[in-house]
């Protein structure tokens, strides 16, 4: 399977902010190595055109988790948040007594997952993403469940998948709006050493050619916070390698 990475907008942030890592994630055979503990959050759009992303993560779900033990010498806390135009926490990321059971509710849960509704209208992507960045319950806002998990892993990463651009509660994208708000939330991720690898999956006509204005901000979001960008093939074929390279990178673009 081919990926694409994109890598231009992640160094340039590297020189203009310089980095706060201090783990390497990958040696020259292009192995894992260790990440420290590490917090993961998979945000994963859920419309009918996600349906190959979906799955694939589900097929892939025990190599993510045992990559995952891997690169954090087993500390590690898991969160899933799914998302249309409406946000469901399906996992916090908190602490759980057993790592080992708090693995296989996260297995669970994706294998649970379902791609259903969308109409290529944008989705609340950004909403999803201030869930998790800024610990946001249900109050007030078109979402079930909480995130309260406090993020304080040495490796902070967040894994969003889409193919569309971001649209909040209200299924509309206006531009210098929305995709101001997007960002806005990346610099609040920055601020908490929280990186963000965005995942893009092209899903009009046939080919591996994503939709630019959603490419545009998710290389916005990476470029800000000093995650990867990733492009998928048509579809969402590679969504699991491309997830896989992220933790082998540590979720970050200036470590790869």
């Amino acid at each position: 399977m081919h990926i694409r990475t994109t890598l231009f907008l992640a160094f340039l942030w590297a020189a203009l902010f310089g980095s706060g890592a201090t783990a390497i994630a990958q040696d020259r055979n292009n192995d894992p190595v260790l990440c420290g503990s590490v917090d993961l959050v998979i945000l994963i759009d859920t419309t009918f055109s996600l349906a190959t992303a979906i799955g694939e993560m589900k097929r892939e779900a025990q190599t993510i988790i045992d990559l995952l033990e891997t690169v954090s010498v087993g500390e590690y806390r898991l969160g899933l948040i799914a998302f249309d135009d409406s946000v469901r926490v399906l996992e916090d990321l908190n602490d759980d007594p057993d790592p080992a059971s708090k693995a296989e509710q996260v297995r669970k849960a994706i294998r649970g997952l379902r791609a259903r509704g969308g109409d290529g209208g944008p989705e609340a992507s950004d909403e999803a993403l201030n869930t998790a960045i800024n610990g946001l319950g249900p109050e007030g806002r078109s979402q079930s469940g909480a995130f309260t998990g406090d993020w304080r892993g040495h490796s902070r990463i967040i894994v969003l998948i889409t193919d569309n651009k971001p649209g909040g509660f209200d299924d509309h994208f206006v531009p210098g709006v929305d995709d101001r708000r997007a960002l806005d939330y990346a610099s609040q991720a920055l601020n908490k050493d929280i990186r963000i690898s965005a995942i893009i999956v092209p899903t009009s006509g046939l080919d591996d050619t994503p939709d630019e204005e959603a490419a545009s901000i998710m290389r916005g979001y990476a470029a800000t916070t000093g995650g990867l960008y990733v492009e998928t093939r048509w579809a969402g074929f590679g969504t699991a390698e491309a997830i896989l390279s992220i933790l082998k990178a540590c979720g970050s673009n200036l470590l790869s």
